[in-house]
């Protein structure tokens, strides 16, 4: 398969076949722990945490309509697959920066002075650090290749998903926290899904359902907030779980919250529900997989992804989602924990949702994947195969409905119209967390603030 080409980078390699690649080192934690530069040759990939390419099922379902899905690890040999691997030992350089000064000088004043850059400018932090700085010119200057006309038409078509494609997209969030290896063990070792469970479940859903919302694109909006506070999240995260597992962890895995698993957001959240659509039986069009992309390139690059891995198109888009999710293994030493701690929150929230997010999963996922993300939890054997034959019937004729609406006349203008009534994909789920915070945990807020003091940030 070939994945993701820069324009820029395409045409400096152009006549390369194979990038260069450095041996294996002894000790990455000394040998490979910098930012990689253009022109570097390339780190290999940390240890493939499975035989042959992952979650195969799901792949196969996705993509099989528009690239050839490639069933052993040759099959992945271009120049971006082999720069995702390189990018597995680094993460968000200028992120990571800000973490160290918010360690360095309190996280106190550091929250304070963030905040204030992010809701009123930098120019009204009196005395920021050097790092903020270098932070919000990131966040300020939104690079010129990024297509903000592109990116809203992509809001809207994600937006214009249906029902069951929504949801089912949910529940691939849960299943894939659970079962990819490097998001398991940083899940797990924070606890946060245990600690502080609704603080967190409530976070992840209002960061979606602000990034859905019309105007997200000016430099204010909630969304385009949520996006920076997550991102400095992951930089706190990534940087205390490296102190805590140390060279060891880094020599077999690579950084906790790599470049190139940030990068899968795109995959897990823009690509899923339109792909979820179309393995119903309701297609969209090449511009709106395009637009989609670049409505989640703008989010990326707001969450410190570098310009050089992130999807412009469409076709970019599956094609690295193919290789990430291909990496994506098979949990790690806290799989039952995880798994535990996501369906007891599915569970509180309505008794019979683990059975229903089983069921729907497994349709894409498959029987067996879906019953290894629950297998050795209590919720292991949860019967689901009444959910799984319901849910299908209603997707499946969701997907004729919507269709058919795709060709009415004003459908466009139409899907613009739904686009601004407030109500982006999530909402409901998030209506159902809030009511149930209101009255279980009315202490709980939204406010990305859990690294500020975690166990991992005092190291």
């Amino acid at each position: 398969m070939t994945a993701t080409i820069d324009p820029r980078r395409e045409n400096q390699h152009q006549d390369t076949l194979r990038p260069e690649i450095l041996p294996m080192s002894d000790n990455p934690y000394e040998d490979f722990r910098y930012f990689y530069r253009d022109g570097m040759p390339l780190r290999p990939a940390p240890k493939r945490r499975t035989k042959t390419p992952g979650w195969s099922t799901l792949r196969h379902n996705l993509f099989d309509r528009w690239h050839t899905v490639a069933d052993s690890w040759d099959g992945y040999d271009s120049f971006q697959t082999k720069l995702l691997d390189d990018h597995m030992w680094q993460t968000d350089e200028t992120g990571a920066k800000l973490a160290e000064a918010f360690k360095r000088d309190g996280a106190k004043k550091s929250r304070a002075d963030f905040e204030t850059a992010l809701n009123e400018g930098i120019d009204k932090v009196a005395d920021p650090s050097p790092e903020l700085v270098e932070f919000f010119a990131e966040v300020d200057n939104i690079p010129e290749w990024i297509d903000l006309e592109a990116a809203e038409r992509g809001r809207v078509a994600y937006y214009n998903v249906t029902p069951s494609a929504e949801l089912l997209s949910i529940g691939f969030a849960y299943w894939a926290t659970t079962m990819e290896d490097r998001t398991s063990a940083a899940t797990g070792e924070t606890q946060m899904f245990e600690l502080e469970a609704f603080t967190r479940v409530m976070e992840t859903v209002k960061f979606f359902v602000d990034l859905g919302k019309k105007g997200v694109f000016d430099r204010y909006s909630d969304g385009l907030k949520a996006a920076v506070r997550v991102r400095l999240l992951h930089a706190q995260a990534n940087r205390g779980l490296e102190k805590l597992w140390g060279p060891e962890h880094y020599n077999e895995f690579g950084r906790p919250i790599g470049s190139s698993f940030l990068v899968s957001g795109e995959g897990w959240f823009a690509l899923m529900p339109i792909g979820v659509d179309e393995f119903f039986g309701r297609y969209h069009s090449g511009e709106e997989w395009d637009d989609v992309a670049m409505y989640w390139a703008w989010v990326l690059h707001l969450m410190g992804a570098e310009e050089r891995l992130i999807p412009k198109t469409g076709d970019e888009m599956r094609k690295m989602t193919d290789f990430i999710y291909a990496n994506g293994g098979y949990s790690s030493t806290y799989h039952v924990q995880v798994a535990t701690a996501l369906m007891d929150i599915l569970e509180k929230l309505d008794p019979q949702m683990p059975g229903q997010v089983l069921g729907a999963l497994s349709l894409v996922i498959g029987d067996a994947d879906t019953k290894f993300m629950v297998k050795g939890s209590r919720f292991e054997g949860t019967p689901y195969l009444h959910w799984k034959l319901a849910f299908a019937a209603k997707a499946k004729a969701e997907a004729v409905i919507w269709s058919l609406r795709d060709k009415l006349p004003g459908a466009e203008a139409a899907k613009i119209k739904m686009a601004a009534d407030g109500k982006p994909p999530w909402s409901d789920v998030f209506k159902q967390i809030e009511d149930y915070v209101a009255e279980n945990a009315p202490g709980v807020k939204a406010e990305y603030k859990l690294h500020d003091d975690s166990k991992e940030a005092l190291r």
